[in-house]
């Protein structure tokens, strides 16, 4: 509790804790008193003015000032004692360290140092404080939700980076590849009359140019030994050994490149890679490189050439809107003008090697679509008929599903590009196309 009562301070030499003195100021003496005048005598003390006190027999002038025990008389020079004598309101409290703590600063720093858990909650402020369990739960989904956001933001920030890397490693490759020329003019793939197209026959029409096909059969042909090269095939053999040292410097840098793959009039122009299995260049570029839009990359059980195998898959993703779409436009054969009119080039090594689709179709992750191994001649020749029917290209006239009506024999060869159709997880777009032919001189 606190209250004021009126006095002078303590001086620096009065010891702690003693109970403060009452302190009375001395008066000035009184002027003697004049005889009062009449009327005035009841306005006087009756006993009139102040007398001296009379000397004690002993020549004391009064009685002597009581002092508390072991307290000393307070004897001061006049300055000091003038100084002392100012008189002023102090605040106190009551406690015997009180005037100690006041003296002290205690109380004005505890204001200083005073926090809110210092002061006590009323009954209603500490019901409200308690936590209650949903509370418990909206806290736990609002971090939930801070860190999911954060995380999904690192990684939308780092996908976006590493398409934009996956982008200029592709585009400095495909400038390499244009560089050395492609001398077929894209335009001509979408000529009705395929026999007009220089370069594009049938092999049993065209004999000028011995097939891979031939030379595993063994065939010998008058016609190879006497027929002359047209000069068209010249420019495309040129061309060849162009992309071969193409290949060639890419194979420096990078052991598992297999080939390069183009489909003109698409953005389908990419090296193709075969590595240990069919996982890492999935997420891997094709230098190599951590990166997850991969590589176009044959199935590792693909012999390294080509017309050993019945079947060579190509596996690619499906991306959409970026400058690296991979296989995406493998969708584009589903339109009659795309599945009817165009054409596959692959470059590898031992030449280049041309495919015409037959098929398109929508297939399960787990079909057979991708069959690589073939026990019989017989069994890949029933494969590439069954998957013939299944193709879902249609007229964007009539709606009716369109067939070339391809015959398979044991000495064709077939390619198969896979894709994911950003779907349900499990589905793949597989698209089927016959080698028509083959250069490789």
């Amino acid at each position: 509790m606190l209250f004021f009562r009126s006095g002078r301070r303590k001086s620096e030499e009065e010891p702690e804790g003693e109970e403060a003195l009452t302190f009375t100021p001395e008066e000035d003496p009184a002027p003697e008193a004049e005889e009062p005048g009449p009327g005035e005598d009841d306005l006087t003390d009756p006993a009139g003015p102040d007398v001296p006190a009379e000397e004690s027999p002993d020549g004391d002038a009064g009685e002597e000032e009581i002092l508390p025990e072991n307290r000393e008389p307070d004897v001061r020079e006049p300055e000091k004692e003038e100084e002392d004598s100012v008189y002023e309101d102090e605040l106190v409290f009551e406690g015997e360290d009180s005037d100690t703590d006041f003296e002290g600063g205690v109380f004005i720093n505890s204001l200083d140092e005073l926090e809110e858990d210092d002061i006590p909650l009323s009954e209603t402020a500490r019901e409200a404080e308690r936590t209650s369990p949903l509370e418990y739960v909206r806290r736990f989904m609002f971090w939930g939700f801070l860190a999911a956001f954060l995380v999904s933001s690192f990684l939308l920030v780092r996908n976006l980076i590493q398409k934009q890397q996956a982008a200029k490693i592709y585009r400095d490759i495909q400038a390499e590849f244009f560089s050395t020329g492609f001398s077929f003019d894209v335009s001509d793939a979408f000529r009705a009359d395929r026999s007009r197209i220089p370069g594009l026959e049938e092999d049993r029409e065209q004999h000028t140019i011995r097939t891979m096909t031939d030379l595993l059969e063994g065939a010998e042909n008058e016609v190879f030994e006497t027929a002359q090269v047209p000069e068209e095939n010249r420019v495309v053999n040129e061309d060849l050994e162009r992309k071969r040292a193409f290949l060639q410097n890419m194979i420096r840098k990078n052991s598992d490149v297999y080939g390069y793959i183009i489909i003109p009039n698409t953005n389908v122009s990419y090296p193709v890679c075969r590595g240990k299995d069919n996982d890492y260049y999935l997420n891997h570029a094709v230098t190599g490189e951590y990166n997850p839009v991969g590589c176009v990359f044959a199935d590792y059980r693909c012999e390294s050439s080509i017309t050993k195998n019945f079947n060579t898959v190509f596996y690619g993703h499906n991306i959409e809107n970026t400058d690296v779409s991979m296989f995406h436009d493998v969708t584009l054969f589903f339109q009659k003008e795309y599945f009817d009119n165009s054409y596959i080039y692959v470059y590898t090594m031992d030449g280049l090697y041309i495919y015409e689709p037959f098929a398109v179709y929508e297939a399960a992750y787990d079909d057979e679509y991708f069959r690589v191994d073939f026990a019989t001649a017989d069994e890949f020749i029933e494969f590439a008929a069954d998957a013939q029917t299944l193709s879902e290209a249609k007229d964007p006239e009539t709606f009716e599903l369109i067939s070339k009506n391809f015959e398979f024999t044991s000495r064709d060869r077939i390619l198969t590009l896979s894709t994911c159709t950003n779907g349900y997880y499990t589905q793949r777009y597989a698209l089927h196309a016959k080698l028509i032919r083959t250069i490789l001189e």
